[in-house]
């Protein structure tokens, strides 16, 4: 005997009853639990599902859907192998080289800047502009009242230079050699004199006298520009 499943609307509680019980037109029913009452349709039986057998024109598509995943090809154990050396493969010469050249010149840059700008005076202004500022010799100090002029000394000539040095800071300086430059009337050098003057540091406002003379100066001498020199102090030089 065939039986249908009724559930009820109300609690959802489901009941077996026999197939014939209710009819086309329905009837009333009254769920057992909750005693709900309702008009029952009998249920259709649904028709089971017929799968169609695959048409030829799916089974085209089906193969070539297929045929386009291509099973990738297996290495050999020689790329096996080749693909393991390249992983391992320690960087080139040129580029070890070329990083260690870099970051020596780094280094030397910046730690190198003193003698750098001993060699090449206008390369401070680069270092001023990127905050690395290299001490110059005298920087502090101030050269003043600087007088040139010619003498004969015990039938000698000489080129007599005076001068005086100055502290405006308020620490210490130390008294760097002191250079003259000869010039003729064009501003070429013709020659240059250092000498390393008494004291060897200046308080600060404190105010020193240098002198020095040389023989024999060029007749082409029309003035000597004063500076400091970037020599260290020795006793080579003297008045």
């Amino acid at each position: 005997m065939d039986i249908m499943r009724i559930t009820c609307p109300e609690c959802f509680a489901q009941f077996d009853v026999p197939d014939g019980a209710i009819k086309e037109t329905g009837r009333k029913l009254r769920c057992g639990q909750c005693k709900h009452q309702w008009h029952q349709l009998p249920i259709p039986d649904e028709p089971p599902e017929i799968m169609e057998p695959p048409t030829k024109e799916l089974e085209t598509k089906i193969s070539a859907t297929y045929n386009d995943f291509e099973t990738p090809p297996i290495p050999e154990n020689s790329d096996i192998k080749a693909s393991a050396n390249i992983k391992t493969k320690s960087l080139p010469i040129g580029t070890i080289i070329l990083v260690t050249l870099i970051i020596t010149s780094i280094f030397g840059f910046i730690y190198g800047r003193p003698v750098i700008v001993a060699y090449a005076p206008s390369s401070s202004i680069l270092y001023d502009k990127i905050g690395l500022h290299v001490p110059v010799p005298g920087e502090f100090l101030v050269i003043k009242n600087v007088g040139v002029w010619r003498e004969n000394r015990g039938g000698m000539e000489v080129l007599a230079v005076k001068g005086e040095l100055f502290n405006p800071s308020e620490t210490t300086q130390e008294v760097p050699i002191i250079k003259g430059s000869e010039v003729d009337a064009t501003g070429r050098v013709l020659a240059t004199e250092s000498f390393i003057p008494e004291a060897a540091t200046l308080l600060p406002n404190e105010t020193i006298k240098f002198e020095y003379q040389t023989p024999f100066p060029d007749e082409k001498t029309v003035s000597v520009i004063v500076t400091f020199s970037d020599e260290k102090r020795n006793s080579q030089y003297g008045y």
